[in-house]
C-alpha cells in the first residue's frame, strides 16, 4: 500500500512531543496530583489547544505569524494559567517564596546525593494500584490511537481527495497563512486550515502531507475522546469506552461516512475535538479542577475555537446540548451551567465582532457569510458500505435508546443509580435525529448525518455501558480484569470488524494512485533539494504544491519554449550583466519533469490528459541530453517516473551543499 515517510514520521513526531510534554507536565507541574495521559490529552487539548488556535489568529492578524511566536505567546499563556492571576498581583513575593523553596529542596537533595535516576524520574504514585492504572491507560490510549490510524489509513486506497479540486483549493488556504493571510479574498471560517499548517510547522512536514494526514489525526483525537467521555460519564471505566472508541475508529458498515472522501479534512470533525470536552465538563465542571473564573475563561476560549473552525457545530449542534445538558446536570453544577452558557453567549459576541468587521473590509455580507458557513456543498450522503440503509439504521439506534431507558429506569428503582448523563445522550440524539428531517434552509440535513458518524459510536458506547451494568449485578465485575478483558474485546472487536465487513468493504471501487505517486514524488524532492534550487515540470493544477517552496514550469512552456531557453543561457552563463539585464533567461540549478506513464490509469481527473504527452517529454528530455545536460531518473514506480535536468552540478541537492 502506498504510504509516504512523511506521514508516518509526522505522527511519530507529534506523538513523541506529546509524550514529552506529559513528561514535563508530570516532573515539574503536577508533582503531586497523579494525572493520568488520557486526562492530559483531553483536558490540556480543551484549554491550551483552543488557547493555540486563538494565539494563530491574532498573530495572522498582526502580520506575525511563525512558529517561534506561537510557541512564546503559547508559553506566555500556560505560565499566566499556572502561576494564577491572583498570584501575580504580588509577583515578588510569589517568585520570591517559590525561588527559595526550590533551592532549598534542591540543596537537600544535592546533600543527600540523590542518583541520577532521581534527578530524570517523575514521582510515581503512592499507591501501587494507582502507578499500574496509570501505565495501563498509557498503553491503552496509545492503542486505541495507534488503531485508529491505521484503520483510517487503510483507506487510502480508496480515496478520491487527494489532488481533486476540492484539495488543491484547502491547500492553498493552508499555504495562505504563511503569507499571513486568514481572510484573503472572501470571508471564510479555516481554523481547520491553521490548525493543518501548525501541524506541518510542529512536525516538520510539508503543507500537502499535512493536508493529506489531517483527517487520520482528527479521527484519531476523537477516538481518543470517545474513550475519555464515556469513562467519565458511565461507572464503566475500561470495557464501554473502548466498545464506543473502536466502534469509532473501526465499524464503517454502521457509521454514516463516505469512505472514498475519508481522508478530506472535515471541520465537523475537527470542532467535536472542542465540543466533547465541552459536552463533559459542562455537566460535570468538577472534573475541570479550576476555579470559577478559569473555567468561564477555558470555556470562551472553546466555544471561540469552535467557531473558528465550524459555525454548524457553534450554531446548530452545541446550543440544544447546552439546554439539555443543563437539565440533566446534577443541582451543584447549574452554577457552572449558567456560567458555560454566559461563556457561550460572550463567544459569540466576539465572533460577531472578528467576523463583521472582516466582512466590512473585504465588502462581503455579513448574512450571507453566515447563511454559507451553516452550509456545506461537499457534504453529502453517501455511504456505499452501509449493510442497512440509513433510515433503518437511525431507527435501530434509536428503539436502542429506548430499551437503555428501561435499563436505566431498572437501575434506578433497584439500587438507586443516577444516569442522568447518558440519558441527556441519548435525549441529544434523538433531537439530532429529528432536527435532520426539517427542511429549512437555515438546517444542512447532510451536515447533521455527518455528526452522527461521531454521535453513534458515543450512543452504542454509552448503551454498552449500561449492558455490562446488567450483567455486574449478577455476575463477577468485569471492571476488576480489565487488562485481561480489555486485550480479549480488542483483539475480538478488531477480528470483527476484518471479519464481518470484508464483504462490503472488498465492493469499493479503489481510486486512481495517480494523485498518491505524484504526491509521494514530490516529499521524496522537498526533503532532497534545497528550497528555490530548483524548478519542476508539471500539470498546471500542481502550481500551488509550488508555493514557498520552489520555481514551477506547465508542459506547454516546457515542451515550446524550454529549449530556446536553455540555448541562451548556457551560451552567457558566464555573462552576469546578461543575466540581470534578462532575468527571463536564468535557470535554475536543476529541474524536475513529472512524465506520466502512458499505461497510467488515470481516467477523469485532471491528470487523464497528461499522460499523452510522455513521448514529447521524453523527446525534449533526450534533446537536452545530447547538449550535454546530464538528464538522470530521479523518481520511478509503475504510474510516474520524475527526471532530473542538471543546469549546475552539485548546487541543489541539500546533502551536495551540506557535505
Amino acid at each position: 500500500m502506498f504510504l509516504t515517510s512523511s506521514i508516518l514520521l509526522g505522527f511519530i513526531r507529534l506523538g513523541f512531543i506529546l509524550l514529552f510534554l506529559f513528561y514535563l507536565n508530570r516532573k515539574f507541574v503536577n508533582t503531586r496530583r497523579q494525572l493520568n495521559f488520557l486526562e492530559f490529552i483531553t483536558a490540556n487539548w480543551f484549554r491550551y489547544g483552543s488557547a493555540t488556535l486563538i494565539v494563530v489568529f491574532i498573530l495572522v492578524q498582526a502580520n506575525a505569524y511563525n512558529l517561534f511566536n506561537t510557541v512564546f505567546l503559547l508559553l506566555v499563556i500556560i505560565g499566566i494559567d499556572l502561576i494564577g492571576i491572583e498570584n501575580l498581583k504580588h509577583p515578588r513575593r510569589y517568585f520570591g517564596m517559590h525561588i527559595k523553596a526550590t533551592l532549598l529542596r534542591f540543596l537537600r537533595n544535592v546533600e543527600n546525593r540523590k542518583s541520577l535516576w532521581y534527578w530524570v524520574s517523575v514521582h510515581p504514585a503512592k499507591k501501587k494500584g494507582r502507578k499500574r492504572s496509570n501505565i495501563f491507560l498509557l498503553v491503552l490510549t496509545t492503542i486505541i490511537g495507534g488503531i485508529t490510524f491505521i484503520s483510517r489509513y487503510y483507506f487510502i486506497k480508496y480515496d478520491n481527495y487527494s489532488l481533486s479540486d476540492a484539495w488543491i483549493a484547502d491547500l492553498a488556504n493552508v499555504i495562505e497563512f504563511d503569507n499571513q493571510h486568514w481572510f484573503k479574498d472572501e470571508v471564510s471560517v479555516d481554523g481547520e486550515f491553521a490548525l493543518v499548517n501548525l501541524y506541518g510547522k510542529i512536525t516538520d512536514v510539508s503543507p500537502e502531507i499535512a493536508l493529506q494526514v489531517i483527517s487520520i489525526l482528527e479521527a484519531t483525537l476523537l477516538s481518543v475522546m470517545i474513550f475519555w467521555l464515556i469513562r467519565k460519564l458511565t461507572p464503566s471505566k475500561v470495557l464501554a469506552p473502548i466498545i464506543g472508541s473502536l466502534s469509532f475508529a473501526l465499524v464503517y458498515v454502521l457509521t454514516p461516512i463516505n469512505v472514498y472522501y475519508l481522508l478530506e479534512n472535515d471541520p465537523t470533525f475537527m470542532a467535536f475535538t472542542f465540543a466533547l470536552p465541552i459536552m463533559v465538563f459542562y455537566m460535570r465542571p468538577e472534573l475541570l479542577r479550576v476555579g470559577k473564573l478559569s473555567y468561564f475563561l477555558s470555556f470562551i476560549l472553546a466555544f471561540c475555537a469552535v467557531g473558528l473552525i465550524d459555525f454548524f457545530t457553534l450554531m446548530v449542534l452545541l446550543p440544544p446540548f447546552l439546554i439539555i445538558g443543563a437539565v440533566f446536570s446534577k443541582w451543584k453544577s447549574k452554577l457552572s451551567n449558567l456560567l458555560g452558557i454566559f461563556a457561550y453567549l460572550t463567544s459569540l459576541g466576539i465572533l460577531f465582532i472578528v467576523y463583521s468587521v472582516s466582512c466590512y473590509y473585504l465588502k462581503a455580507d455579513f448574512w450571507e457569510f453566515f447563511h454559507a458557513n451553516l452550509l456545506s456543498v461537499t457534504s453529502y450522503t453517501y455511504v456505499p458500505q452501509l449493510i442497512l440503509p440509513y433510515s433503518q439504521l437511525i431507527m435501530y439506534f434509536q428503539y436502542s435508546t429506548l430499551a437503555a431507558a428501561v435499563l436505566i429506569l431498572l437501575f434506578l428503582i433497584v439500587k438507586r443509580e443516577n444516569w442522568s448523563f447518558t440519558i441527556a445522550f441519548f435525549v441529544y440524539f434523538n433531537f439530532l435525529v429529528f432536527l435532520a428531517t426539517i427542511h429549512n434552509e437555515w438546517i444542512d440535513r447532510d451536515m447533521i448525518i455527518n455528526s452522527l458518524t461521531v454521535i453513534l459510536p458515543i450512543i452504542f458506547g454509552l448503551s454498552a455501558a449500561l449492558v455490562i451494568r446488567l450483567f455486574n449485578l449478577a455476575l463477577y465485575r468485569l471492571d476488576r480484569l480489565a487488562p485481561y478483558t480489555a486485550v480479549v474485546l480488542i483483539g475480538g472487536l478488531i477480528y470483527a470488524s476484518i471479519f464481518y465487513q470484508q464483504y462490503n468493504i472488498n465492493k469499493l471501487t479503489e481510486s486512481d494512485q495517480t494523485p498518491k505517486h505524484i504526491l509521494d514524488a514530490y516529499d521524496k524532492i522537498s526533503k532532497t533539494y534545497f528550497p528555490y534550487s530548483y524548478a519542476i515540470v508539471n500539470d498546471p493544477a500542481t502550481q500551488v504544491i509550488s508555493m514557498n517552496k520552489h520555481f514551477f514550469m506547465n508542459y506547454e512552456y516546457f515542451l515550446e519554449d524550454y529549449a530556446k531557453v536553455d540555448s541562451i543561457y548556457f551560451k552567457n552563463k558566464k555573462d552576469p550583466k546578461f543575466l540581470i539585464k534578462n532575468p527571463q533567461y536564468a535557470l535554475t540549478k536543476s529541474v524536475l519533469v513529472f512524465v506520466l506513464n502512458e499505461d497510467s490509469k488515470a481516467e477523469n481527473n485532471i491528470f487523464s490528459e497528461n499522460k499523452y504527452l510522455s513521448a514529447e517529454l521524453k523527446r525534449e528530455l533526450e534533446l537536452l541530453r545530447k547538449r550535454g545536460r546530464p538528464v538522470t531518473l530521479f523518481y520511478d514506480s509503475p504510474i510516474l517516473k520524475v527526471y532530473e535536468v542538471v543546469n549546475e552540478p552539485g548546487e541543489s541537492k541539500i546533502t551536495e551543499l551540506i557535505f
